[in-house]
Order: structure tokens, then sequence, then C-alpha cells
């Protein structure tokens, strides 16, 4: 039965921008408004809204969602407490390795302790997210089971649907990558592992970063016979993918890479080295994509077994990670989440209670195939 009431909620960002936090924002905002919700957004750090500006849009919401576990987490929790809210904590990439790369304080991290324990709901993009959230939440009562769920991203881009997804018919063998060129995607390691591939495969980069004229310099003699192609900064299509053989992660640490669910979701494979978001991703249905270690040479053996791999099997995979990845479950499970905290709270109807908890292949009851 259809609620009788608004729902509004209140989803606080960092400011407007690319990537896969604001990718993923897109499409559970979009879905949760075809589910009849009220979406309101509130940047809190683009335009510095005063702190009774953002008391007011707390309070004509039912509940809050952070869409980041930094700076949305720590305005969210605030908001919620004056304005007696519920709110979610989304958090999206693998916390314990990112403060550990930021050298981050034990002052700092017991302070983000202090802002989770204080959320209403926990909620990973990944299980690998989930269980470096658990690592630096040790020993923490927030991080108990009923208050932390798993909702995967979904494999979602406008058009991937449509148009013929095979591996272009080409002699040259078009590689992919799209990013930020920075420190943890590691993009360096993809001009080694250039090398190491036949010269008939080329690897097109999209994205930029500081690490742009490293890229440059140290990929001269790639640029040169035409075999690297640095794109910098552009939108990204479903023709985009479909121009590639493959895309190729090599990252140090992802919480659970758009780019590679928007590749599948267009109908072309992934390769990565073994990172575990990309271990739980592909490992079920596609080993033969994750490398051996993380080093360029099992990243170019990979590649070459994907490519070799016969294209009925790589087409099975292919369906059956879309299939665990699908957009409709992604909002439906949130759609569950969020009303369940609305009946918690008293401002919602009743209604039975329901597994919070994406990380399964199958979809929730009641759940489109």
């Amino acid at each position: 039965m259809p609620l009788h009431i608004p729902r509004q909620v209140l989803l606080l960002t960092e400011e407007s921008g690319v990537g896969g936090v604001q990718t993923t924002l897109h499409w559970l905002e979009s879905g949760l408004v075809e589910r009849g919700w009220k979406v309101m957004r509130l940047p809190v750090r683009q335009g510095r809204p005063s702190l009774w500006a953002c008391w007011q849009a707390a309070r004509r919401a039912q509940v809050l969602v952070a869409s980041n576990n930094f700076r949305p987490a720590y305005a969210a929790v605030v908001l919620a407490w004056l304005a007696r809210r519920p709110c979610v904590v989304w958090v999206h990439g693998p916390l314990h390795e990112v403060l550990q790369q930021a050298g981050a304080s034990p002052l700092k991290t017991a302070w983000l302790r202090s802002v989770y324990r204080r959320a209403s709901q926990l909620v990973c993009a990944s299980q690998s997210s989930c269980d470096s959230l658990r690592r630096v939440m040790a020993g923490v009562r927030c991080a108990a089971p009923q208050n932390l769920s798993v909702i995967r991203n979904p494999a979602v881009l406008p058009g991937a649907g449509q148009g013929d997804a095979a591996m272009p018919a080409t002699e040259v063998m078009a590689l992919g990558f799209v990013g930020r060129l920075s420190p943890e995607k590691q993009p360096l390691q993809l001009l080694s592992m250039l090398r190491l591939l036949p010269r008939s495969c080329q690897l097109h980069v999209v994205g930029d970063g500081e690490l742009m004229g490293a890229m440059r310099s140290a990929g001269q003699d790639l640029l040169a016979q035409g075999r690297l192609h640095l794109h910098g900064q552009q939108a990204v299509s479903a023709q985009t993918y479909r121009a590639w053989r493959a895309t190729v992660l090599c990252s140090r640490y992802e919480g659970y890479p758009m780019t590679a669910l928007e590749s599948l979701a267009c109908g072309v494979p992934c390769v990565s080295t073994p990172i575990p978001a990309m271990q739980e991703m592909l490992g079920m249905q596609a080993p033969l994509w994750l490398a051996l270690d993380d080093s360029p040479a099992a990243l170019a053996e990979a590649v070459q077994r994907c490519l070799a791999q016969a294209p009925s099997d790589r087409q099975v995979a292919i369906d059956r990670l879309q299939g665990q990845h699908r957009l409709e479950t992604f909002v439906q499970v949130w759609d569950e989440l969020l009303t369940r905290l609305l009946q918690k709270g008293g401002q919602g109807p009743k209604k039975h209670a329901v597994k919070l908890d994406a990380s399964r292949d199958e979809p929730p009851s009641g759940g489109r195939p």
C-alpha cells in the first residue's frame, strides 16, 4: 500500500562535481523521487549555509542522509540531533585504508568513531568497505549488525542497454581507464602494463589529476607510437566504454568503483588488480579478470586472459554481474531502509520489517527480476 503522507529526505552533500560518489548519489536521488519521496539537497561546503538554514532544512525533512562519511556526516549527525531526526551516514570507500594513507592521528580516528556512533544507520557501498569500517570501529557499539547495512552500488549508465555491446572487430585492441590521475589510482602502473602487451594494444586514459604530467613524461615513447592516448577530463558515455575491449583498474584501494560497474553495464569487461573491492565484485563470476597480484606483469596477463576468453563465457559473466547490480534493487533497499527509520521514529505508517542488506545475489522480496 502506498504511503499517504509525504516522505521527505534531506541529502547532505559536498559541492557538486564528478566521480563515483556524485554518480551514485544521482541514481539514489532520481530513484527515490520515482518512488514518491520528496528529495532536498543541502551542500554543506559550497555556499557555507548558516546553521539556521541547515536546521530549517533538517526540520522540514523526516530523515537525513549524509552523502559521504566526512564533512556531510559531521553535519548530518549535528543536524539530526538538533532537529530530532534519524540520520544515515553513507560510507563509500575503505575507511581504514584511507585513514592509513592520510596518516590520520589517533585523535582524528577517535573523532570519526564518535561521529559514526551517533548515526542512526551506517550504509556501506560494498562488503569490503563494511569490513574496513569495522576495523576502524573495533569495539564501538555503532558497528553492531543492526546499525550497519551493505547496499552495493548499481551497474548503470545512460544508454548502456542500447546497441551492440560486442567487442569491436578491429585489429587494434583498445583498452580504457577512467578515473583521477592520483596516487591511490596508480595510473603509472598502466604504462608498464601496456609495454608488456602486444603492440596492437592501445590504452585510452580518460581523466585528469596531479599525475598527468608524470604520465606524459613517463609515456613519451608510447604517445609517439600512438599506443597511449591521454584524453584528459571529459564526459563518459556508453559509447566511450563500447569503443574498448576492456577497462583496466590498478588502484591501491577502492570502495566499490563505479568505473567497473559502468563498464559492465555497457557489456565491457573490467580487468583489475586483486584489491578486496574487485575480488568482491568479480571473484565469483569473472576470476580470470583479476590479476594474481598488483604488479604490471600480473595485470598484463589478466588482460590477455580476458581478451582470449570465449565470447560466450565472457557474456555469461557480464550478464550475471549485471543481474547482481540492478539499479531497481539498489533503490528498493534504500527505500526500505529509509522507510524503516521513519517508522521507528514514529513519522510513518507501520509496515512489515524488511532485511536491509543488498549484498546478496538475489533481489529482496518484492524486487524486480
